[in-house]
C-alpha cells in the first residue's frame, strides 16, 4: 500500500498574517521555523520513500530539513502551492470579506479574483497531483503544502461540491494521513494528524 501525509506549513511571520498572501513567498516566524524543525525530527523516526514540497520557502523549510536527515529524494511540484489570490494578494484580509466576489466565488467555483485562481482551478491541480502519484512504489511520503491545496483535495477526493471548501479545517503542521490501498480506492485515516503519532496510525487496523 502507498501512504501519503499532506502537511500544512508552519506559522508564518506575524506581519503577514492578517494579509492574503496565496503563492507570496513569505517566510516562516521563528515559532514557525522551530515547530518545522520538531515535525520534521519526528518524521525523521519512519521509513520514508520520498519527500514531495510546494516550492514556497515555508513549506519547503521543513521538507529540506527532513530529506537531508533521511538521505531521499525531495520532489517540489509547482501544484502543491497556495492558491493564487490574483490582485488581492499582499491586502487586508478584512478589505477582501467586503468584496461580493470574495463570498460569490464560494458558491461558483469557476470564478476567480482579478488575475487570479479559481477554486475550481486549484481543484483541478490538486487532482492532477494526486493521478500523478499512482505510479510511486510501495510505502510511506511526505508532502508538504498548503491549507488551500489540502481543502481541495480533499474537495475532490470526497466528491464534494465546492460550496463545502470551507468546512475542513488544516492546522499548522498538521497532516491529512491517506492510505490508498488500490488505485481507486482510498482510506482517509486521519485529519490534523500530528507527525509524532504516525506510528500508531500505521500500525493500527479498523479489525
Amino acid at each position: 500500500m502507498k501512504h501519503f501525509l499532506f502537511l500544512r506549513h508552519g506559522p508564518v511571520a506575524e506581519e503577514y498574517r492578517k494579509i492574503f498572501y496565496g503563492q507570496l513567498d513569505i517566510p516562516l516566524s521563528e515559532e514557525g521555523k522551530y515547530k518545522s524543525l520538531q515535525v520534521a525530527s519526528e518524521l525523521a523516526n519512519y521509513s520514508i520513500k520520498a519527500v514531495f514540497s510546494s516550492p514556497l520557502q515555508r513549506a519547503l523549510f521543513p521538507a529540506k530539513i527532513l530529506v537531508e536527515k533521511k538521505k531521499i529524494p525531495l520532489i517540489v511540484k509547482e501544484e502543491l502551492k497556495e492558491i493564487n489570490y490574483g490582485i488581492w494578494t499582499g491586502r487586508l484580509r478584512e478589505e477582501i470579506y467586503k468584496e461580493p466576489l470574495y463570498w460569490e466565488r464560494l458558491k461558483f467555483d469557476n470564478l476567480p479574483p482579478p488575475k487570479g485562481e479559481s477554486i475550481k482551478e486549484l481543484r483541478a491541480r490538486a487532482k492532477k497531483f494526486w493521478e500523478n502519484l499512482t505510479n510511486l512504489e510501495e510505502g510511506l511520503y511526505a508532502i508538504f503544502t498548503h491549507g488551500g491545496f489540502i481543502r481541495a483535495l480533499l474537495c475532490e477526493l470526497l466528491n464534494l461540491e465546492s460550496n463545502n471548501f470551507f468546512i475542513f479545517e488544516g492546522y499548522h503542521l498538521k497532516g491529512i494521513f491517506i492510505t490508498r490501498v488500490e488505485d481507486d480506492q482510498i482510506l482517509i485515516r486521519g485529519i490534523n494528524v500530528d507527525a509524532g503519532d504516525l506510528g500508531a496510525l500505521l500500525e493500527s487496523s479498523y479489525w
